[in-house]
């Protein structure tokens, strides 16, 4: 009998000291959230919940966030509704959900966007502090401007975002690691453009990162990726809309002065006839090159110390980074 009680007794402390250590958490995270708010919405955004709350106990460490808002300068984007999740015998992966619409209101310009969506969520993974996987899901995604009234500027059945660690290219000695880029969209439907069922498929490598989280967040971490020689490799970009394709590929990086540096080749077909007389001819043939005998143009684009130049001629200009 006596070890059932001090069975009991043990148990009971366990629970007491568990639920007063969930509960000092779920306090610290609130008041966390809650600081979001001091931030000046200027330089940092200001994040701001009409209703804020915790749950998920004794297993998940739940936080609600109703009403968001987030101000930054003269945009203010506001959410129906956020909740992340963690469980707390996985603290390394987190889960976020999200309710629409999200509203976009610019101050300065006087515009006002919604995007309806029928599921949000984005997933992140950490395999100790380095990214092991982020991803987006969002499904029957529905941009509008909605000044006067709602007009459709594109939605689509499917858009996702997808960053990968690459294992064989972590540089542990050096605290280095890339991502692999995978993004889709699927039954894009752009009015303004005459896309009536568009697809676009986004594949790239981004290297050169540090494989620490916590230091994607220092002021200087540009330079940091420059300076480790980081480049963004274009694997596949594509966007296709029947029998109009663009295809992009190649490499992009900075120099030491923050000039945007590399090479991208194009393909397409179509895309010059359904411009039609919206870009002059010239600029056409300069963008997408001459015509091949199957119909389709190439053009391949070299950027160096920030001047875009077709072949040996200059038609444009990027601005250093910083």
């Amino acid at each position: 009998m006596k070890r059932i009680i001090i069975l009991a007794c043990v148990v009971a402390l366990v629970v007491l000291a568990w639920s007063g250590a969930w509960l000092f958490v779920a306090s610290e995270v609130k008041k966390q959230v809650a600081n979001l708010a001091e931030a000046d919405g200027v330089t940092n955004p200001k994040i701001t919940c009409a209703e804020l709350s915790t749950g998920g106990y004794p297993f998940a460490m739940d936080v609600y966030c109703r009403g968001a808002t987030v101000q930054l300068q003269d945009v203010t984007a506001e959410l129906a509704e956020v909740r992340a999740s963690v469980l707390v015998y996985q603290p390394t992966h987190a889960l976020i959900l999200a309710s629409a619409p999200l509203t976009l209101k610019d101050a300065f310009s006087g515009n006002e966007q919604r995007l309806d969506f029928t599921m949000a969520e984005a997933s992140a993974r950490l395999d100790g502090w380095r990214i092991a996987r982020i991803s987006v899901h969002v499904e029957n995604p529905a941009f509008f401007n909605t000044l006067p009234s709602d007009e459709l500027i594109a939605r689509a059945s499917l858009a996702e975002l997808h960053l990968l660690d690459i294992p064989e290219q972590h540089e542990p000695e050096k605290g280095l690691a890339a991502l692999a880029i995978y993004a889709p969209v699927e039954n894009l439907v752009m009015p303004g453009l005459q896309i009536a069922d568009g697809k676009i498929s986004v594949e790239a490598e981004l290297n050169g990162l540090p494989d620490d989280v916590r230091a994607l967040n220092e002021p200087d971490i540009v330079r940091r990726w420059q300076g480790a020689g980081g480049t963004l490799k274009l694997v596949s970009v594509q966007a296709s809309d029947a029998d109009t394709f663009i295809k992009a590929s190649g490499n992009l990086a900075l120099d030491a002065q923050m000039r945007a540096q590399g090479q991208v080749q194009l393909q397409s077909k179509g895309i010059v006839e359904r411009l039609g007389d919206r870009i002059p001819g010239t600029i056409r043939t300069i963008l997408l090159g001459q015509q091949a005998p199957d119909g389709s143009y190439g053009q391949t684009i070299t950027i160096r110390a920030g001047v875009v130049l077709v072949g040996l001629i200059p038609v444009g200009m990027i601005p250093p980074l910083l």
